[in-house]
């Protein structure tokens, strides 16, 4: 790590969550604005949202986690999180010794039966049973994280039906296209009562949230690759810069120049780790 940088904190999981067996967890909470410095574990974490959206930066990558959507981190990687609040999440501490261990980021979304089975575990006693049903559920989560495909969108979550992906692919292929919600009904051949119905049981948030999403997480994008705030604010269709740097310090707690300047101290970690 280059001189000029500070030493990551002390693992806050070795200290609040001491190792009695080789995985233990917490249901969490994080205030409005929350935002986690640098640093490392010297465990392998991984941790998924119920509420709120959080901006993560791990091994100098971006991600974008909203709800039902996890990261697992190697131990010794370094990382920092932000998120616009309250919000809500599950966190898993993996000692190196358990296999499997991550490779490398994933990113992953949560199943259900992931979801239920990690609720499951966060039940359990501080010193459960290794060598018995509660020991195979742990087994059972981690292959159940190892085989769950990589998430192939860094935006927020696509729905199955169709009609809706082709509204989705649309506004992803023009994320500035300001059509209305009746005009998109209209585009899926729905109703606008059941297109906004099937719209929210399908992604788990309303078309206007979903789009707001998608916005911010190309707005970070574009800004990780070097587009100044007013270029970002124009591709994305905004009436003006302002209006993006509101909706995006909504979404990550701080302005678009802070959050560039954030980019920074992780690229640099990188490379001086190579």
């Amino acid at each position: 790590m280059p001189a000029d940088l500070p030493e990551p904190p002390v693992d806050k999981s070795s200290t609040d969550h001491p190792p009695l067996r080789p995985v233990v967890g917490f249901h969490g909470r994080q205030p409005t604005g929350y935002y986690d410095p640098p640093h490392v574990h010297d465990r392998a974490q991984f941790s998924y949202r119920l509420e709120g959206v959080a901006a993560v930066r791990a091994g100098g990558e971006a991600i974008i986690l909203p709800p039902g959507r996890g990261v697992w981190i190697p131990a010794g990687v370094r990382h920092e999180v932000s998120c616009r609040g309250p919000a809500a999440y599950n966190v898993l501490y993996v000692t190196t010794h358990v296999a499997p261990q991550p490779d490398g980021l994933r990113v992953i979304d949560i199943a259900p039966f992931l979801h239920a089975l990690v609720e499951e575990f966060l039940t359990f006693e501080a010193l459960y049973d290794e060598a018995g049903r509660e020991g195979d559920i742990v087994r059972l989560i981690l292959g159940e994280i190892t085989r769950a495909p990589p998430s192939t969108e860094a935006g927020p979550r696509l729905p199955t039906d169709g009609r809706l992906q082709r509204v989705c692919a649309a506004l992803r292929r023009d994320p500035a296209d300001g059509r209305d919600i009746d005009a998109w009904a209209n585009e899926a051949g729905m109703s606008r009562r059941t297109f906004t119905r099937n719209f929210r049981e399908e992604t788990g948030m309303s078309f206007v949230a979903w789009r707001q999403q998608l916005r911010m997480t190309q707005a970070a994008a574009l800004l990780g690759a070097g587009q100044s705030a007013t270029q970002v604010a124009q591709t994305l269709g905004f009436s003006s810069l302002s209006a993006f740097t509101t909706l995006f310090r909504g979404a990550f707690g701080l302005s678009p120049r802070r959050y560039v300047e954030r980019l920074e101290p992780s690229i640099i970690g990188r490379s001086g780790q190579s």
